[in-house]
């Protein structure tokens, strides 16, 4: 049964946020709590476990403390945009695919039952603060690969943030870098326009397939 099934007949369940600063950070994560706490009032504890400026390394090596010791019901997954971080982390893309199947088994195997949801986050650009947060990512899509070609092989939800970003990034410049001011970490609002939606609606349609 799903943790929608488990929070319809009343039994209380965990939701662990895991990822980089995009996830720490992130205006969806407060909205993505704040959902379930209206649909399922009091039954479900959401806990933002991601860790500013980290990578899927640091995900793994922390995997204990940040997310099995909670024993989840659901988990959602992002490491890809700072496992391009060539400058900071020099991390190969097999690596990056690796540590995210570790990752994965590594929850399976604590409990068969839980819930996982990949994710991958916005694009960036060189905002003028020195970071140069497109350019030490020019492999981005490669290691994004990693997830959508594990979601496919393991039928694991993705929610796939990188199209819209890009587009608004390619088609309304001005707007994107207004959003995305220090290039890399949207706005409250613009997480909320931008990113939220996409998770809201695996939300809704989740909550609708246990239903129904």
């Amino acid at each position: 049964m799903s943790i929608f099934h488990q929070l319809a007949s009343g039994k209380r369940q965990t939701v662990v946020l895991y990822g980089c600063s995009l996830t720490e950070h992130g205006a969806w994560t407060i909205a993505l709590k704040d959902w379930f706490e209206a649909y399922y009032p009091g039954l479900c504890t959401v806990l933002n476990q991601a860790g500013s400026g980290q990578n899927s390394d640091w995900g793994l090596a922390n995997l204990e403390a940040r997310i099995l010791s909670h024993k989840p019901n659901l988990v959602f997954i992002e490491f890809a945009y700072n496992d391009a971080h060539f400058d900071k982390f020099e991390m190969p893309v097999a690596r990056g695919a690796s540590n995210l199947d570790q990752i994965v088994h590594k929850i399976k195997e604590a409990n068969p039952t839980t819930e996982i949801v990949l994710q991958i986050m916005n694009v960036g650009w060189d905002a003028p603060n020195g970071n140069r947060s497109c350019s030490v990512r020019a492999n981005l899509e490669r290691y994004n690969d990693n997830y959508r070609v594990y979601a496919s092989q393991h039928k694991l939800p993705l929610l796939d943030h990188f199209p819209i970003w890009l587009e608004l990034k390619t088609q309304q410049p001005d707007t994107f870098q207004i959003c995305v001011p220090d290039g890399s970490h949207p706005t409250p609002e613009a997480s909320l326009k931008y990113t939220w939606p996409t998770v809201k609606a695996w939300l809704e349609n989740a909550m609708a397939e246990a239903k129904a």
